[in-house]
């Protein structure tokens, strides 16, 4: 560990900050699209469900649950942007003590959704999901992949302050961890070995929760053996500050709203979709993982951005923000461009790896060409968004995100519920949600309303 926790707004830094963190998101989006690949291909022995079956409950468990997660991801966020102020001023020993109390803070609020969702969960599903083989087999998998949510949360924890302290290749170890954990019982689970029993979309449920207990694992042990990790002065339990709780959880909170109202939009248009019928819920299911896989560049670049931004902000740099904007914005397009090339121009075979349902593949091909180029969007968005964020403007961030959300379930009410379109013009309504977003945010930063 250097001696400056301050970070400066080059490409070298940029790209030192965010490989790992790609890397990171990486795995994770391999383990879902493992997931989808063994689903795609697994028949139950006792033929109750089909894979359309299963790829439409997992989908729609699988969002409910990303729907927890990401809320735990805007405290992080949040504890991120205060503990890169830290680093921004050379603080080591705040900045440990805001993780300290974070931990705690992440523990309170990981058990308080665990224990409403275990209720909440089976209800919504039983209103809202109108094919019963897929009903019953969502509030199964729900319940077993919930318990997996305070490891997930502490992870994420983690995860932020390597990233606040310049260590973000400390991430790659245990998403690692995660994966093979992941990939090793998703197999063994799913289709049953030797003496584990076949237990189809439980199995995947229960790998993916073993793999977030292994996450957490690898990821305290990685954080004890930081290098100068002392300097930190981390104290869990020993040292609670309670008013410093509160300032975290009330700076955090228009985060926790943003990417709760984020997902869960994204879980009524799962349901919306649902209702088009079997082949288009299991095709959402495989376009949701494309959507995660192509655009990594710019989640990692997002985070990148919140953290730099407030680094330099607490270094007094304000007028190097814009500058770092246009080159994350120039790295972030054009490896989504890159990633994308290949998708849009041969989904059919990139359809028939994931699924060998000749139905799926047919409604695909044009949907997916769409969720590509819906990604480049993302990789503009998603950078301007997150500049906002590291300015410190979360109550911003959540305005813009309401506004957002507001048309895209509009479009979807409309368009998927009401006019019941074909599948392509559903996922079409991923433009209305980046676009929204991107004009809200960069007109924001370029107003110089965030320096005040």
């Amino acid at each position: 560990m250097t001696d400056s926790l301050q970070v400066q707004g080059t490409y070298r830094n940029i790209f030192q900050l965010a490989m790992p963190i790609a890397i990171s998101i990486l795995i994770p989006q391999l383990n879902i699209l493992t997931n989808t690949l063994f689903l795609g291909n697994y028949t139950p022995s006792d033929g109750l469900l089909h894979a359309q079956d299963l790829l439409s409950a997992t989908g729609i468990a699988g969002i409910f649950y990303l729907t927890l997660t990401m809320i735990g991801y805007g405290l992080s966020s949040g504890v991120l942007m205060l503990m890169s102020r830290s680093a921004g001023k050379n603080d080591s020993i705040f900045l440990g003590k805001i993780f300290s109390n974070g931990v705690l803070l992440s523990l309170i609020l990981s058990f308080f959704l665990l224990g409403i969702s275990w209720f909440a969960a089976p209800y919504i599903f039983e209103q809202f999901i109108s094919n019963v083989p897929v009903k019953h087999a969502a509030i199964s998998f729900i319940k077993i992949r919930i318990w997996g949510l305070p490891f997930i949360m502490l992870s994420q924890l983690c995860n932020s302050f390597f990233l606040a302290t310049s260590h973000s290749k400390r991430i790659i170890a245990g998403s690692a961890a995660q994966t093979i954990i992941n990939i090793v019982f998703d197999y063994v689970l799913i289709f049953g070995f030797r003496s584990f029993p076949e237990m189809g979309l439980n199995g995947a449920a229960l790998a993916s929760v073993f793999s977030e207990i292994s996450y957490l694992f690898v990821a305290s042990w990685v954080l004890i053996r930081t290098p100068k990790i002392r300097l930190f002065q981390i104290y869990f339990f020993t040292a609670i500050d309670w008013p410093l709780i509160k300032e975290t959880f009330v700076k955090s909170s228009p985060l926790i709203v943003q990417y709760f109202l984020s997902i869960g939009a994204w879980e009524v248009f799962f349901i919306f979709v649902e209702h088009l019928g079997k082949a288009e819920a299991a095709t959402s299911q495989i376009l949701r993982t494309v959507f995660g896989v192509v655009g990594i560049a710019a989640w990692s670049l997002g985070a990148t951005t919140n953290s730099m931004v407030s680094n330099l902000i607490g270094q007094k740099k304000e007028d190097e923000v814009i500058p770092l904007i246009h080159k994350v914005l120039f790295i972030s397009l054009s490896f989504a461009f890159i990633i994308g090339l290949g998708l849009l121009f041969f989904p059919s075979s990139f359809l028939h790896m994931i699924s060998s349902d000749e139905a799926i593949i047919a409604v695909g091909k044009n949907p997916l060409r769409i969720v590509v180029v819906a990604t480049w969007m993302l990789s503009v968005s998603t950078v301007y968004f997150n500049a906002v964020l590291g300015s410190g403007q979360t109550r911003v961030n959540m305005i813009f995100e309401i506004i957002a959300i507001i048309l895209y379930l509009g479009y979807c009410i409309l368009v998927i519920e009401l006019w019941r379109k074909p599948l392509s013009y559903a996922w079409a309504s991923e433009f209305v949600y980046w676009f929204s977003l991107f004009a809200m945010s960069s007109f924001y930063i370029y107003s110089g309303r965030w320096r005040k």
